[in-house]
């Protein structure tokens, strides 16, 4: 009986976080994972949150995928900016526009309609990815 309310209790604890969610970077002062350039402009930035509860940050969603390509991390969560550079959104449930001016000239940011999101994976990998 012990065993069964332990459990119960664990499982309550873990309900009660709720999902994960996005945080802000030190806006200016926050490297980037992959560039190590500072993340200033908020609407081309995203982020990551990684199994074990560190946070990764990026000033251009192209360095999320090519960090990603690149460490094969164990993701929890990641998110971009709304469209509206409101708050933070997955990047699977937002589309995105090409040719903006980003920080890495990626030119993706989120938008209303457009790309999903492993188009712009696939766009990146393309760019970053160089014949040997």
């Amino acid at each position: 009986m012990r065993c069964c309310i332990s459990v119960v209790a664990l499982a309550l604890v873990a309900c009660a976080q709720g999902a994960p969610k996005a945080e802000e970077p030190y806006w200016g002062k926050q490297p980037c994972a992959h560039c190590s350039m500072l993340v200033s402009e908020p609407r081309p930035s995203a982020q990551a949150l990684l199994e074990n509860g560190q946070r990764r940050y990026f000033d251009d969603l192209g360095c999320l995928v090519a960090w990603e390509a690149r460490e094969s991390p164990k993701l929890k969560a990641r998110w971009v900016r709304t469209p509206r550079d409101d708050g933070w959104v997955a990047p699977e449930a937002t589309h995105f526009s090409a040719g903006n001016a980003t920080p890495m000239d990626f030119g993706f940011l989120s938008a209303d309609e457009g790309l999903g999101f492993d188009e712009v994976r696939a766009a990146v990998l393309a760019r970053t990815r160089r014949p040997r």
